[in-house]
């Protein structure tokens, strides 16, 4: 079957698939006399073997290490694995929604703190009229991009419910503003 057959039977976009070739957790296929990839059935129980592990969530290292199921390893210690590699991403999903819990709270703590007060005639100039010291707390929080479609193995159809492919870990602080000079 063509890429963009295998493609479609997984739900992927094709570059998706020439990009798990590349990283290696699809082996190359044989190509046709004119030179296009030619996959076979296992090729596409692969594939969706892997976009289900990606929409739980599993990085592509992790995926790697659950590759030996091809080459005969015994079922128990894959499903194991499985379940090891689950209760993994179930802890960081329960430290993320503490870590989003605690950034809400301060939100809210600066909404409350901007209501509280009235605004001046003319904004001061480090701008804390508008933006308190009490939003410049830094909050450790895991900045993502909004569209996951520009992530592999990302479809916008599939971003609702899909994980990112990778985070970036960032600290979200609040930099001292300096007045506009002029």
């Amino acid at each position: 079957m063509r890429i963009s057959e295998l493609a479609a039977s997984a739900g992927l976009p094709a570059t998706t698939v020439r990009y798990y070739e590349r990283v290696g957790l699809l082996p190359p296929p044989v190509r046709t006399a004119s030179g296009y990839r030619d996959y076979d059935q296992d090729a596409a129980a692969r594939l969706l073997f892997i976009a289900r592990a990606r929409r739980m969530g599993l990085t592509c290292e992790q995926i790697t290490s659950l590759l030996p199921i091809w080459a005969g390893t015994n079922c128990g210690a894959a499903h194991q694995r499985v379940v090891d590699l689950i209760e993994e991403k179930q802890e960081e999903v329960a430290d993320r929604i503490a870590e989003l819990e605690q950034f809400a709270d301060q939100l809210e703590g600066v909404r409350r703190a901007l209501e509280a007060e009235s605004p001046p005639p003319a904004c001061r100039a480090d701008l804390t009229c508008c933006v308190p010291e009490s939003a410049g707390v830094p909050v450790a929080i895991e900045l993502r991009p909004r569209n996951q479609a520009s992530i592999p193995g990302r479809s916008a159809a599939s971003s609702v419910s899909a994980p990112p492919a990778r985070r970036v870990s960032q600290k979200v602080h609040t930099p001292p503003l300096k007045p506009a000079i002029g």
